[in-house]
Protein backbone atom coordinates (compact mmCIF):
# COMPACT_ATOMS: atom_id res chain seq x y z
CA UNK A 1 0.00 0.00 0.00
CA UNK A 2 2.16 2.45 -1.23
CA UNK A 3 0.18 5.56 -0.77
CA UNK A 4 0.09 4.89 2.70
CA UNK A 5 3.35 7.51 2.48
CA UNK A 6 0.54 10.46 2.02
CA UNK A 7 -0.73 10.11 5.44
CA UNK A 8 3.07 10.18 6.72
CA UNK A 9 4.39 13.34 5.02
CA UNK A 10 2.72 16.92 5.53
CA UNK A 11 2.64 18.44 2.13
CA UNK A 12 0.99 15.31 0.63
CA UNK A 13 -1.91 14.62 3.24
CA UNK A 14 -2.72 17.98 2.12
CA UNK A 15 -4.43 16.81 -1.03
CA UNK A 16 -6.94 14.46 -0.93
CA UNK A 17 -6.64 11.15 -3.48
CA UNK A 18 -5.92 11.76 -7.37
CA UNK A 19 -2.71 12.89 -8.88
CA UNK A 20 -0.88 16.56 -7.94
CA UNK A 21 -4.00 16.82 -5.43
CA UNK A 22 -6.61 16.61 -7.67
CA UNK A 23 -9.53 14.07 -6.43
CA UNK A 24 -9.85 10.41 -7.58
CA UNK A 25 -11.87 9.64 -10.53
CA UNK A 26 -15.60 8.93 -9.26
CA UNK A 27 -15.58 5.08 -8.36
CA UNK A 28 -12.14 4.67 -8.14
CA UNK A 29 -10.13 3.93 -4.99
CA UNK A 30 -8.19 6.25 -2.95
CA UNK A 31 -5.09 3.71 -3.04
CA UNK A 32 -4.91 3.45 0.54
CA UNK A 33 -6.15 0.17 1.32
CA UNK A 34 -6.52 -1.51 -1.86
CA UNK A 35 -4.38 -4.54 -2.88
CA UNK A 36 -4.51 -3.09 -6.86
CA UNK A 37 -1.27 -1.34 -7.28
CA UNK A 38 -2.60 0.37 -10.31
CA UNK A 39 -5.19 2.53 -7.91
CA UNK A 40 -2.51 4.05 -6.13
CA UNK A 41 -1.03 7.18 -6.56
CA UNK A 42 2.64 5.78 -5.96
CA UNK A 43 4.26 2.54 -7.04
CA UNK A 44 6.64 0.96 -5.08
CA UNK A 45 9.94 0.08 -6.91
CA UNK A 46 13.20 -1.88 -5.30
CA UNK A 47 16.57 0.43 -6.18
CA UNK A 48 19.67 -0.96 -5.30
CA UNK A 49 22.61 1.84 -4.83
CA UNK A 50 25.60 1.10 -6.38
CA UNK A 51 28.68 1.85 -4.23
CA UNK A 52 30.87 4.66 -5.87
CA UNK A 53 34.54 5.74 -4.97
CA UNK A 54 34.97 9.10 -4.46
CA UNK A 55 38.44 11.15 -3.75
CA UNK A 56 37.85 14.90 -2.50
CA UNK A 57 40.06 17.14 -3.45
CA UNK A 58 41.16 17.55 -0.04
CA UNK A 59 39.69 17.32 3.49
CA UNK A 60 40.84 19.95 6.05
CA UNK A 61 40.15 18.46 9.90
CA UNK A 62 40.80 20.76 12.63
CA UNK A 63 43.56 19.87 14.74
CA UNK A 64 42.21 19.61 18.17
CA UNK A 65 38.86 18.87 17.25
CA UNK A 66 38.55 15.69 15.25
CA UNK A 67 35.07 16.03 14.62
CA UNK A 68 34.72 20.12 14.15
CA UNK A 69 33.02 22.57 15.61
CA UNK A 70 30.79 25.68 14.77
CA UNK A 71 34.00 27.86 14.65
CA UNK A 72 35.87 25.30 13.72
CA UNK A 73 34.20 22.94 11.26
CA UNK A 74 35.88 20.09 9.08
CA UNK A 75 36.00 21.13 5.53
CA UNK A 76 35.41 19.40 2.19
CA UNK A 77 37.15 20.99 -0.61
CA UNK A 78 36.56 20.46 -4.09
CA UNK A 79 38.10 22.35 -7.38
CA UNK A 80 36.46 22.71 -10.33
CA UNK A 81 38.28 23.87 -13.62
CA UNK A 82 35.92 22.53 -15.96
CA UNK A 83 32.13 22.40 -17.01
CA UNK A 84 30.72 19.07 -15.39
CA UNK A 85 27.24 18.61 -15.79
CA UNK A 86 27.43 15.95 -13.03
CA UNK A 87 29.14 17.68 -10.70
CA UNK A 88 26.57 19.02 -8.54
CA UNK A 89 25.32 15.70 -7.65
CA UNK A 90 28.40 14.24 -7.44
CA UNK A 91 29.49 16.58 -4.80
CA UNK A 92 26.24 16.04 -2.67
CA UNK A 93 27.04 12.49 -2.72
CA UNK A 94 30.81 12.71 -2.05
CA UNK A 95 29.69 14.99 0.88
CA UNK A 96 26.97 12.38 2.74
CA UNK A 97 29.61 9.21 1.95
CA UNK A 98 31.92 11.46 4.10
CA UNK A 99 29.62 11.85 6.52
CA UNK A 100 29.08 7.98 6.59
CA UNK A 101 32.36 6.66 6.10
CA UNK A 102 34.81 9.57 8.31
CA UNK A 103 33.29 9.22 11.72
CA UNK A 104 31.81 11.24 13.72
CA UNK A 105 31.94 14.54 12.01
CA UNK A 106 30.08 17.12 14.27
CA UNK A 107 30.30 20.28 11.69
CA UNK A 108 31.27 20.23 7.97
CA UNK A 109 31.36 22.99 5.85
CA UNK A 110 32.02 22.50 2.22
CA UNK A 111 34.36 24.44 -0.22
CA UNK A 112 34.10 24.30 -4.07
CA UNK A 113 37.12 26.89 -5.94
CA UNK A 114 35.54 27.50 -9.07
CA UNK A 115 37.71 28.42 -11.94
CA UNK A 116 34.93 31.06 -12.61
CA UNK A 117 30.99 31.52 -12.65
CA UNK A 118 30.96 30.92 -16.31
CA UNK A 119 31.13 26.63 -15.67
CA UNK A 120 27.94 24.64 -16.76
CA UNK A 121 27.59 22.65 -14.19
CA UNK A 122 24.10 21.38 -13.38
CA UNK A 123 21.48 23.73 -14.64
CA UNK A 124 18.68 22.33 -12.23
CA UNK A 125 17.56 19.68 -9.42
CA UNK A 126 15.10 18.95 -6.75
CA UNK A 127 14.74 21.41 -4.10
CA UNK A 128 16.55 19.34 -1.76
CA UNK A 129 19.79 19.33 -3.80
CA UNK A 130 19.04 23.20 -4.62
CA UNK A 131 19.12 23.76 -0.70
CA UNK A 132 22.14 22.08 -0.29
CA UNK A 133 24.21 24.00 -2.58
CA UNK A 134 22.63 27.07 -1.66
CA UNK A 135 23.11 26.74 2.02
CA UNK A 136 26.06 23.75 2.69
CA UNK A 137 28.03 24.76 0.10
CA UNK A 138 30.81 27.84 -0.08
CA UNK A 139 31.80 28.84 -3.83
CA UNK A 140 34.66 31.27 -4.57
CA UNK A 141 35.13 32.40 -8.24
CA UNK A 142 38.79 32.46 -8.61
CA UNK A 143 38.80 34.88 -11.71
CA UNK A 144 36.96 36.96 -9.87
CA UNK A 145 38.68 36.65 -6.78
CA UNK A 146 42.25 37.85 -9.17
CA UNK A 147 40.15 41.07 -9.57
CA UNK A 148 40.46 41.94 -6.08
CA UNK A 149 42.87 45.29 -5.30
CA UNK A 150 45.12 44.61 -3.11
CA UNK A 151 44.80 40.87 -2.49
CA UNK A 152 46.57 38.45 0.03
CA UNK A 153 49.75 36.86 -1.41
CA UNK A 154 48.34 33.83 -0.54
CA UNK A 155 45.16 34.20 -1.89
CA UNK A 156 47.02 35.92 -5.09
CA UNK A 157 49.18 32.48 -5.37
CA UNK A 158 45.80 30.77 -5.34
CA UNK A 159 44.71 32.50 -8.39
CA UNK A 160 47.64 31.47 -10.19
CA UNK A 161 46.07 28.86 -12.49
CA UNK A 162 43.45 31.27 -14.06
CA UNK A 163 45.80 34.19 -14.80
CA UNK A 164 45.69 35.13 -18.06
CA UNK A 165 49.11 35.01 -19.65
CA UNK A 166 49.82 38.37 -20.43
CA UNK A 167 49.38 38.59 -16.52
CA UNK A 168 50.76 35.88 -14.98
CA UNK A 169 54.54 36.55 -15.40
CA UNK A 170 54.13 39.78 -13.47
CA UNK A 171 51.73 38.23 -10.73
CA UNK A 172 54.49 35.76 -10.39
CA UNK A 173 57.34 38.40 -10.26
CA UNK A 174 55.49 40.20 -7.72
CA UNK A 175 54.84 37.49 -5.48
CA UNK A 176 58.31 36.15 -5.31
CA UNK A 177 59.14 39.71 -4.52
CA UNK A 178 56.97 39.37 -1.48
CA UNK A 179 57.70 35.59 -0.38
CA UNK A 180 60.57 34.64 -2.58
CA UNK A 181 60.68 30.97 -0.43
CA UNK A 182 57.40 30.34 -3.07
CA UNK A 183 59.21 29.42 -5.84
CA UNK A 184 58.78 25.81 -5.29
CA UNK A 185 54.77 26.17 -5.06
CA UNK A 186 54.71 28.70 -8.01
CA UNK A 187 57.26 25.99 -10.24
CA UNK A 188 54.56 23.26 -10.37
CA UNK A 189 51.28 25.87 -10.84
CA UNK A 190 53.51 26.94 -13.88
CA UNK A 191 54.15 23.55 -15.25
CA UNK A 192 50.52 22.35 -15.50
CA UNK A 193 49.93 26.22 -17.37
CA UNK A 194 52.22 25.35 -19.79
CA UNK A 195 52.25 21.54 -19.92
CA UNK A 196 54.40 21.32 -23.16
CA UNK A 197 57.46 23.06 -21.68
CA UNK A 198 60.12 21.24 -19.07
CA UNK A 199 60.98 22.45 -15.55
CA UNK A 200 64.36 24.24 -17.18
CA UNK A 201 62.03 25.26 -20.21
CA UNK A 202 60.22 26.92 -17.56
CA UNK A 203 62.90 28.52 -15.66
CA UNK A 204 64.45 30.02 -18.80
CA UNK A 205 61.40 30.83 -21.03
CA UNK A 206 60.33 33.01 -17.14
CA UNK A 207 63.57 35.04 -17.92
CA UNK A 208 62.22 38.06 -14.88
CA UNK A 209 62.54 34.89 -12.19
CA UNK A 210 66.20 34.36 -13.03
CA UNK A 211 67.71 35.22 -9.31
CA UNK A 212 64.69 32.77 -8.32
CA UNK A 213 65.75 30.46 -10.55
CA UNK A 214 69.05 29.81 -9.53
CA UNK A 215 68.45 28.82 -6.28
CA UNK A 216 65.68 26.15 -6.49
CA UNK A 217 66.06 22.59 -6.18
CA UNK A 218 64.86 21.88 -9.18
CA UNK A 219 67.69 23.89 -11.41
CA UNK A 220 70.69 23.03 -8.71
CA UNK A 221 69.04 19.42 -9.99
CA UNK A 222 70.19 20.27 -13.82
CA UNK A 223 73.58 21.90 -12.76
CA UNK A 224 73.82 18.96 -11.38
CA UNK A 225 73.20 16.60 -13.96
CA UNK A 226 75.65 18.09 -16.09
CA UNK A 227 77.99 17.87 -13.76
CA UNK A 228 78.13 14.82 -13.47
CA UNK A 229 77.88 14.19 -17.26
CA UNK A 230 81.06 16.47 -17.55
CA UNK A 231 82.59 14.17 -14.43
CA UNK A 232 82.77 11.47 -16.32
CA UNK A 233 84.02 12.39 -19.57
CA UNK A 234 86.44 14.21 -18.25
CA UNK A 235 88.15 11.57 -15.46
CA UNK A 236 90.35 10.11 -17.94
CA UNK A 237 91.56 14.03 -18.74
CA UNK A 238 93.63 16.56 -17.25
CA UNK A 239 92.22 18.16 -14.51
CA UNK A 240 91.67 21.73 -16.56
CA UNK A 241 90.50 19.82 -19.27
CA UNK A 242 88.07 17.94 -17.32
CA UNK A 243 86.46 20.70 -16.12
CA UNK A 244 86.02 22.52 -19.29
CA UNK A 245 84.44 19.06 -20.42
CA UNK A 246 81.99 19.88 -16.96
CA UNK A 247 81.39 23.18 -18.46
CA UNK A 248 80.61 22.40 -21.50
CA UNK A 249 78.30 19.16 -21.21
CA UNK A 250 76.11 21.52 -18.53
CA UNK A 251 75.95 24.32 -21.15
CA UNK A 252 75.08 21.59 -24.10
CA UNK A 253 72.58 20.58 -22.20
CA UNK A 254 70.79 23.65 -20.50
CA UNK A 255 71.06 25.54 -24.26
CA UNK A 256 68.84 22.35 -25.72
CA UNK A 257 66.17 22.36 -23.08
CA UNK A 258 65.66 26.37 -23.73
CA UNK A 259 66.09 26.08 -27.73
CA UNK A 260 65.87 22.23 -28.63
CA UNK A 261 68.65 21.02 -31.27
CA UNK A 262 71.22 23.36 -32.00
CA UNK A 263 72.45 23.67 -35.20
CA UNK A 264 76.40 22.40 -35.97
CA UNK A 265 77.38 26.27 -36.60
CA UNK A 266 76.15 27.03 -33.15
CA UNK A 267 77.30 24.16 -31.34
CA UNK A 268 80.93 24.56 -32.72
CA UNK A 269 81.04 28.39 -31.48
CA UNK A 270 79.92 27.04 -27.99
CA UNK A 271 82.80 24.46 -27.84
CA UNK A 272 84.82 26.86 -28.72
CA UNK A 273 84.34 28.92 -25.89
CA UNK A 274 86.84 29.46 -23.27
CA UNK A 275 86.18 27.45 -19.55
CA UNK A 276 85.49 31.06 -17.57
CA UNK A 277 82.71 31.91 -21.04
CA UNK A 278 81.13 28.16 -20.66
CA UNK A 279 80.52 28.88 -16.62
CA UNK A 280 79.01 31.95 -17.84
CA UNK A 281 76.80 31.09 -20.15
CA UNK A 282 75.04 28.48 -18.04
CA UNK A 283 73.18 31.62 -16.28
CA UNK A 284 73.58 34.20 -18.83
CA UNK A 285 71.18 31.70 -21.07
CA UNK A 286 68.43 32.79 -18.28
CA UNK A 287 68.16 36.44 -20.15
CA UNK A 288 67.77 34.69 -23.46
CA UNK A 289 64.69 35.27 -25.07
CA UNK A 290 65.07 33.65 -28.40
CA UNK A 291 67.96 31.50 -30.18
CA UNK A 292 68.72 34.92 -31.44
CA UNK A 293 69.70 36.47 -28.33
CA UNK A 294 72.13 33.10 -28.40
CA UNK A 295 74.02 34.38 -31.26
CA UNK A 296 74.55 37.96 -30.33
CA UNK A 297 75.92 36.44 -26.85
CA UNK A 298 78.29 34.45 -28.91
CA UNK A 299 79.15 37.41 -30.98
CA UNK A 300 80.26 39.64 -27.99
CA UNK A 301 82.45 37.09 -26.21
CA UNK A 302 83.92 35.97 -29.85
CA UNK A 303 85.01 39.81 -29.48
CA UNK A 304 86.36 39.98 -26.10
Amino acid sequence: MPDLVRHLLPELAAGEGGVDGEPPAPGASDGFGSPDAKASTYTFRPVVLKKSAHTPDAVLWPRQLPGGSEALPVVLVEVQMHSDPGFHRRLAAETFRLLQQQGPIEHLRVLVLLAHRRLQLDPTGPPLLQRFLEQDVTWVDLEALSLQPSLDPALALLTLPVQKESTLTPRCQQLLEQRPDWIELILPILSERFPGLTTAEIMTTFANFRDFWRDTPAYQDILQEGREEGRQEGRSEGLEEGRRRQALSLAGRLLERRFGHLSPAITSRVEALSLPKLEEISLALLDFQSAEDLEEWLEQQEQD
